[in-house]
């Protein structure tokens, strides 16, 4: 017996936690998934984890502190390069960045800024939490296409 995945958006109470999809297999298993896109990481070599975001002075949690998405999937845009994690894993790790003093800076969006801990690549593999997977250039052509 295969396996079958039935895949479906996040309601808005689940979004607003953090989740972009809620996943159900066949066996009734469920996992909730976060998607980032970086566009800069393949050129600066780093992961930016996004520990705060400030919109009309309010402050709010980051997605790299919520936990809870079962996994967050980051794609190294535009290469086939793709690092997943379970936030909740990776928490204690960023506590120690953070105590360590590493470079936080601010990033600008449209209705808001966050602030944002560049870690490199290397050092979130190391952390034996964070996984590495290639996807084929066919599903990447299938699905921005």
């Amino acid at each position: 017996m295969h396996n079958l995945y039935i895949v479906r958006p996040t309601k808005e109470w689940e979004q607003k936690q953090g989740a972009d999809f809620f996943v159900v297999n066949n066996e009734l298993g469920t996992k909730y998934f976060e998607v980032k896109t970086d566009t800069q990481s393949k050129d600066t070599g780093n992961v930016a984890l996004e520990l705060q975001i400030v919109s009309d002075n309010k402050k709010s949690i980051g997605c790299a502190l919520k936990t809870f998405p079962d996994y967050l999937f980051y794609w190294i845009y535009p290469t086939l390069e793709v690092l997943y994690w379970n936030p909740q894993e990776l928490s204690p790790y960023i506590i120690d960045w953070v105590s360590e003093g590493r470079k936080i800076v601010e990033v600008e969006n449209k209705n808001f800024f966050s602030r944002t801990m560049l870690i490199p690549v290397e050092e979130m593999l190391a952390t034996g939490v964070v996984k590495k997977l290639e996807v084929s250039q066919q599903l990447v052509d299938k699905v921005l296409l």
